[in-house]
């Protein structure tokens, strides 16, 4: 992870722990796992879509191997981002059946 992702990750993480506060999810394993997977997921994203897709659509088709660099960059970026929705859905599931609690 870069640092510009990591950056991003640091300013968003309390906003959106915030969010979750104010909705009364706050504390404990699903809003820490919540916090960071969500910031990582939208940092990677990001990523993705500014610097990683811009670059292979730009690379001259005659430059093979930093082509090949960059599919195998792309899809490393996309396992990480996989990884972290696989482990923030159990916590994603735990806010919306708090969220619908309440409305019982």
């Amino acid at each position: 992870m870069g640092d510009s992702e990591t950056e991003y990750i640091v300013d968003l993480q309390p906003k959106i722990a915030r969010r979750l506060e104010e909705l009364g999810f706050a504390g404990g394993r699903n809003c820490d796992l919540l916090v960071h997977s969500l910031a990582e997921i939208a940092s990677r994203s990001r990523t993705l879509e500014q610097q990683a897709l811009p670059l292979f659509l730009s690379l001259d088709a005659s430059h093979r191997r930093g082509l090949a660099e960059v599919a195998i960059a792309l899809k490393n970026h996309l396992d990480a981002m996989q990884d972290a929705i696989t482990d923030v859905r159990p916590s994603l599931s735990a806010l919306a059946d708090f969220l619908l609690r309440d409305e019982d």
